[in-house]
Order: C-alpha cells, then sequence, then structure tokens
C-alpha cells in the first residue's frame, strides 16, 4: 500500500491545470507519478472514452509506470489497463502519425527506419561525400598533421565527420527546416562554408534514400507528427479530448519538438503536469535534449511549481555530498557561466516515520582519494578494496561506475582476473567482446604474417579459450615462448609431420592433446592465410567456423562479418589491418555493437546482490546500489573550463583543435533564426561555448554519480593515458568540505 509523504501528497492534491514537479533523486516520483494517474482515473475525473497520457524516456519506464498504475487502479477494484495510455516521445508519435499518416505526407505502408540503420545510411553517404571531396580535410585538419600517413587518424577524422552529419540531421529535423529550406537561407543570406555545404548535402541524399524507400527514421516521426497536429484543428481537438491530461515524466530531456506537440496536445486551458530534475539532465551535449525547456515551464505564470525533495535513498554523508556540490557549484564555482549547472531544491532526507527510511549514517560512508595514480593503479586498488568488502556484505548491492566504456571494460577484466562475479552494462557484452577480440587478434595476424609475436598471441588467445587451459598452462607458455623464437614462420607453417614442427619448435615430452590441439591451430592458420584473398566478410566466416562451435559464437560471427563487408563497401582502400582496428574497438568497449543476450531495459540492481555492477555512469542513471564506486573523476573526464582541461569533442588533429560540431549546429541554428551575426561567428566562440556546456553537464553526471550510493560511495581518479590528468576541480572541493565536515564531527 502507497503511503505518501507530506510532498508527495502535496502533488496528489492535484486535480486540474500547470504543475510542474522538481523531484530529486530517490524522492519516489514514478510512485508518485504512477499513483497520481491512477487517481485522476479512479475520482473519475476522465470519461469512459478518455485517457490519461503518461509520457516518458525510454522504453522500460513504459512498462514500470504501466505495471504501477495497473496495480494502483486495481487495488480501487477498477479493470486494469483501462483509462490510461504510456508512450515514449516516439511511440506517441507514432501513434499520431499512423492514424493521419496522408497528413505527414506518407502512404499507409510506410516504415520505420531503426538507429542501427539511419546510422548506417548516413555514414555510407558520408564516406561517399569523402571519397568525391578529399579537399574537405584540408580546409579544417591542422596542416602539420599527415591524415593519409596514419590510418588511425584517418580512420577518426571519418567517423567525427559521420557523426557531425548525424548530428546536423537530428538537430534540423527537431528545429523543423528541411534540406531545401537550409538551402534557400544559405543562398539569401550568402553564407559560404564547406562543413556547412557537406551537411547539408548529405541531409539532402539521407532524406532522398527515406522517401526512395518510403520510410521514416525517428526523428522524421516526431516532427511529422507535429506537422499533423499543425495542420488539422479538428483532429487536434479530438486527441485533446481523448487526453484531457498530460502527465510527462523526465522533462529535464524534452526536446524543442517535443515541447511544441504536449503545448499542441494540452492546448491553452488543459491540463499538463510534469516532473524532471534539470540536475540530471546528462544528455544534453549535441543532443536535442535541453533542461531549459523544464526550467522556462517552471518559470510560467499559471504554471503551479512543487518540489519532491524528500529522498530516502541515501544517508546522511551522501545527501550532504550531493549538497555540497550542489552549493559549491551554484555559490563557488571559479567559471561563473558554470554556476548555474545545478540547481535547487537541495535534497532532504525523508521525515520521521516515513516507510522508506535513509540508511544509518557511518563515519566511512565516503572515501575519496587523494594520491594520483595512473590507470591500472586505480583499477587495483577498487578491485582490492571490492575483494576485502564483497565476502562480508554478499546480501548487499554494488556497482562500479565509470565515464567510459573503455575503463569500463578495463576494470571488468581486472575483476574476472581476481574471480569476482560481476553484472555489465556496457556497449558490448563480454560474450561479444571475448568473439570479438579473438577474431581481431587471427585478423592482426593475418595482416603481418611474418610476426611471430603476432601469431603466438592468437594461439594463446584460442588456449586461454580453452576449458582444460588451466591444467596445460605450463606447456602452453613455453610453446608460446618457442613460437617468438621462430626465424622463419614457413618452416612451422609448412612442415608436415609432427615431430617436424616439434623440431622447429625446439619442444618435446607434449602431452597427446596438446598435439592434437597445436597441429589443428596450424592446419587453421594456413587455411586462414590462403582464404585472405576472399571478401572479408567471408574471410571471417571462415575463420569462425573454425574458432567457434556453439550457434551463439557463430550468430555473432555472422553479425561481425556484415559489419566488415559494410566498412568494405564504404571504404574499398580496407586492408586486413584495417578490419582488425573495426574489430578491437568492439573487443575495448569504444564502439556499440548489439551482441547476444545484451538488455539492460528494466534492470533490477536488488536481483545481483553479492555481484558486481560494471556501468558508465550514463546508464546507471535511475539506478542505486548500497555501494557505489566511481571511477576516473579527473579533469579530463569531469572538466571545468580550466584553462589546463582537455574535451573530448575537440580533436588533436583538427585546426586549433576547433570542436566542429559545435562550429556547425551553432551556425544551423544561427541559420533557421535568421541571426546573421550569428551565421558569421569567428570561429572558436561556438567551441568555447561548448565547452561550458559540456562541463555543465559533466558536474551533472557526477551529481547523478554520487546519488546513485545509498550507504557508501567511493570516489576515484587517474592521471590518465598521457599521465597528466589532475583531479577534477570539483572532486577537489568536494574532498575539502568532506574533509572539514569530518574532521568537525
Amino acid at each position: 500500500m502507497f503511503k505518501p509523504r507530506p510532498m508527495q501528497e502535496e502533488i496528489l492534491k492535484y486535480e486540474a491545470g500547470k504543475m510542474g514537479v522538481t523531484a530529486v533523486p530517490g524522492s519516489g516520483k514514478t510512485h508518485t507519478l504512477s499513483f497520481l494517474a491512477a487517481q485522476l482515473i479512479t475520482k473519475g475525473l476522465i470519461s469512459e472514452e478518455q485517457e490519461i497520457l503518461v509520457v516518458t524516456l525510454v522504453n522500460s519506464a513504459v512498462d514500470n509506470f504501466s505495471a504501477r498504475i495497473t496495480s494502483f487502479i486495481q487495488e480501487a477494484g477498477l479493470l486494469a489497463n483501462v483509462g490510461y495510455r504510456v508512450r515514449t516521445l516516439h511511440g506517441l508519435a507514432h501513434d499520431i502519425v499512423r492514424e493521419r499518416p496522408d497528413l505527414a505526407g506518407l502512404s499507409e505502408q510506410f516504415s520505420i527506419l531503426d538507429e542501427t540503420e539511419s546510422s548506417r545510411t548516413v555514414e555510407q553517404i558520408t564516406a561517399a561525400y569523402l571519397r568525391e571531396h578529399p579537399e574537405l580535410a584540408s580546409v579544417v585538419i591542422d596542416p602539420e598533421v599527415d591524415l593519409h600517413g596514419d590510418f588511425k587518424t584517418q580512420k577518426v577524422w571519418n567517423e567525427t565527420i559521420t557523426t557531425l552529419n548525424a548530428n546536423f540531421i537530428s538537430q534540423a529535423k527537431d528545429l523543423q527546416i528541411e534540406p531545401y529550406e537550409i538551402r534557400e537561407k544559405i543562398e539569401k543570406f550568402k553564407v559560404a562554408d564547406p562543413l556547412l555545404n557537406m551537411a547539408l548535402e548529405v541531409y539532402f541524399e539521407y532524406q532522398r534514400g527515406l522517401r526512395y524507400r518510403g520510410s521514416v527514421d525517428f526523428s522524421d516521426l516526431v516532427r511529422l507528427a507535429h506537422r499533423v497536429l499543425s495542420s488539422d484543428s479538428d483532429y487536434l481537438l479530438r486527441l485533446q479530448q481523448r487526453w484531457p491530461y498530460i502527465l510527462e515524466d523526465e522533462a529535464q530531456d524534452s526536446s524543442f519538438v517535443q515541447e511544441r506537440i504536449l503545448r499542441l496536445l494540452v492546448g491553452t486551458d488543459g491540463n499538463w503536469v510534469r516532473v524532471g530534475d534539470t540536475n540530471q539532465a546528462i544528455y544534453e551535449t549535441f543532443t536535442t535534449a535541453s533542461p531549459k525547456f523544464l526550467q522556462n515551464y517552471l518559470k510560467e505564470r499559471n504554471v503551479v511549481a512543487k518540489d519532491l525533495a524528500n529522498s530516502g535513498r541515501s544517508n546522511k554523508s551522501i545527501i550532504g555530498l550531493a549538497n555540497s556540490l550542489n552549493k559549491w557549484t551554484r555559490q563557488s564555482h571559479p567559471v561563473s557561466e558554470l554556476r548555474s549547472s545545478l540547481a535547487l531544491p537541495l535534497i532532504i532526507p525523508a521525515p520521521p516515520g516515513d516507510p522508506q527510511p535513509n540508511p544509518p549514517d557511518h563515519p566511512k560512508a565516503i572515501y575519496i582519494l587523494k594520491s594520483p595514480v595512473d590507470s591500472d593503479a586505480e583499477i587495483e586498488k577498487v578491485v582490492l578494496s571490492i575483494k576485502s568488502w564483497l565476502p562480508l556484505n554478499l546480501d548487499k548491492t554494488v556497482a562500479v561506475l565509470c565515464p567510459i566504456g573503455f575503463h569500463a571494460e578495463k576494470m571488468v577484466e581486472a575483476l574476472q582476473a581476481s574471480e569476482i562475479e560481476i553484472v555489465e552494462m556496457l556497449k558490448s557484452t563480454q560474450s561479444t567482446r571475448r568473439v570479438t577480440r579473438l577474431l581481431e587478434k587471427v585478423m592482426q595476424s593475418l595482416a603481418e604474417p611474418s610476426s611471430v609475436n603476432k601469431l603466438a598471441i592468437v594461439y594463446q588467445q584460442i588456449m586461454q579459450a580453452d576449458p582444460n587451459f588451466a591444467a596445460h598452462e605450463k606447456e602452453i607458455t613455453k610453446i608460446i615462448a618457442q613460437i617468438k623464437k621462430i626465424k622463419k614462420l614457413e618452416d612451422l607453417f609448412y612442415s608436415g609431420e609432427i615431430t617436424d614442427w616439434k623440431m622447429t619448435l625446439g619442444i618435446d615430452n607434449l602431452s597427446k592433446e596438446l598435439e592434437n590441439s597445436f597441429s589443428k591451430f596450424k592446419t587453421d592458420m594456413v587455411r586462414w592465410q590462403n582464404a585472405t584473398s576472399l571478401p572479408i566478410d567471408q574471410l571471417l566466416l571462415t575463420i569462425g567456423r573454425d574458432l567457434f562451435t556453439t550457434p551463439q559464437d557463430l550468430a555473432l560471427t555472422h553479425k561481425l562479418a556484415l559489419l566488415l563487408e559494410f566498412s568494405a563497401n564504404n571504404h574499398p582502400d580496407y586492408q586486413l589491418s584495417q578490419f582488425a582496428i573495426e574489430l578491437a574497438e568492439i573487443a575495448s568497449n569504444e564502439r556499440k555493437f548489439s551482441g547476444f543476450s545484451e538488455d539492460d531495459t528494466g534492470f533490477n540492481p536488488e536481483a545481483h546482490k553479492g555481484k558486481v555492477l560494471v556501468s558508465t555512469f550514463h546508464k546507471a542513471k535511475g539506478l542505486e546500489w548500497d555501494r557505489v564506486y566511481l571511477l576516473s573523476v579527473n579533469n579530463y573526464d569531469f572538466p571545468s573550463a580550466q584553462e589546463f582541461d582537455h574535451y573530448k569533442g575537440e580533436k588533436w588533429f583538427i585546426e586549433h583543435r576547433y570542436n566542429l560540431e559545435a562550429e556547425l549546429l551553432a551556425k544551423l541554428k544561427a541559420i533557421v533564426n535568421e541571426d546573421v551575426p550569428g551565421m558569421f561567428m569567428e570561429k572558436g566562440v561556438a567551441t568555447q561555448q561548448a565547452r561550458i556546456e559540456y562541463s555543465a553537464e559533466r558536474l551533472r553526471l557526477l551529481y547523478v554519480g554520487i546519488t546513485r550510493a545509498r550507504e557508501s560511495l567511493i570516489i576515484t581518479w587517474n592521471t590518465g593515458r598521457r599521465k597528466e590528468a589532475r583531479m577534477a576541480l570539483p572532486l577537489e572541493a568536494l574532498l575539502a568540505i568532506w574533509e572539514n565536515s569530518y574532521d568537525a564531527s
């Protein structure tokens, strides 16, 4: 039975009008909003043909809301699944467009391009454009950089431009401007910009491709839903009558077009409740989401603003640390533009007698690493801490959160080496990385067939995957050492009898099992070398059939083969070493790749007590654990717009380290708004503004990380790959505040 807190009771008094609710982490906003929806139904405030419309951010939240509302309605003795509809924005847009495709300019048989196919299409068009316009690189790349002399830099350049184009298209659609309209404005104001011309051409080609398929993407769905609502007042009126109440969750992640759609559906005098937390707006940079829409809504004259500030999630010390970050940011951050990154209210512990009280406080609730360590040492310290804590707390939940997936994957490997059971929410799963890493190592060896070291690595990887590896580890180690000493690999590969290759290796007295496995390895390597003339997808499938036996691993190999075939079509000049790098990005968790059994929707930490969850900060949003480790809180992963900070969006090979996305998207917005000074803004101004926006988002990300912890929180940092990083500025402030507070107590 839901027993609301006093602040929740204030929200539940709502019956009509516009209300905005700021909900701190752990305030029970989902429970409250679900109960409010059920209450509006059970009070009879809607008729039989009407529904409460709940709009939320992700699909897992749809199921969560539906289950809770149904439960509350059934408690009141009413029929389940009646009187409400829960949708993501894209789901709502699909409902609207599917009902009136004619108003959207679509046929009734239109299809929706998923995100993967959309990304591939942009990548394909971008690759073709770059091949046809190699001069584009000379416009923005540092003259001292030889783009063609370094494959990795060239690859990052291609990926940077692909991402730039994808974000340009997404922003243009959110701003509801067609390619031809952008071209007209460019010609009208005589704007000359090679990057803008390129992005516009890709936008044109992308839309042509969609029309040819009879498809729309997710951004189109939302844009066209707004067009439908704007073009037929009678249809809009029917929807307003169907959905007399709109309850919006995660409103801090609303976008320009989402705001416009919901305002149309609400109407002038409609009923709209927006719930969110601008302090948890962590999806803003180069996306269409922005917390400003909720912030502005809360200031409107006819909007009743409420707070859900009570939280029973964390103990007093952790709440105090989160509030200290909030206060320091608003009052003391040395960069004045960043003082609005976090906002009130502060988190207030649950009131006395609350059914969900805060965990008990204790002196060791928080630990902040003071001394500088490199990345490996940081991971080692965390593993040692977990090893000492976990055996005594098998009934607890624990998470390790990293800013980037690459660092998280290294954490996974270290925990596995210590035989600690893990659960992960990363870009690729453990099984995906295992298969991909082995295929990558084989590809590297085939790309350099004379390298004894690369061959030794392949053999080691294959043998480590063998269930009997431990029993033969000493013999295998000896074979690896001998492989590295071979003068000519031809003597090994083309030796016939076992005695011949054993003589080449200089090894005697091998077990029969190892003799057989090495003979197979030798035979496989020769077959793979002979197959290198095949198309890359066929080569990978050939290797996979020899390496793997389970249907899951074989299916994954097939997916990887399709991915490499796609890369080969986009980049006809790719060699084996370049395809190996493609695989390496997936194996090191630097590239998203959907394998099998990869699904973190509806993740429940309570189902994994006694195991260690490894995730990124972003994926941990909305979740909580008894103990949380926050890693890599340095000035690279959490910059604060200081002179010594570096930024991920600024590529080292771009002239003056301009942020190309920031520069291009600023120009796009200026063109849409016909802001002439903005169209001709000096280069670098948008980059500086992007630094501020990114730093603000990282402050909020740190706040989100802190507020995932219930009982204990450990924050560490490292000196980065170049050993130049320092403790993040906000962490320095928190350390001083915590130490003073601890000393005072």
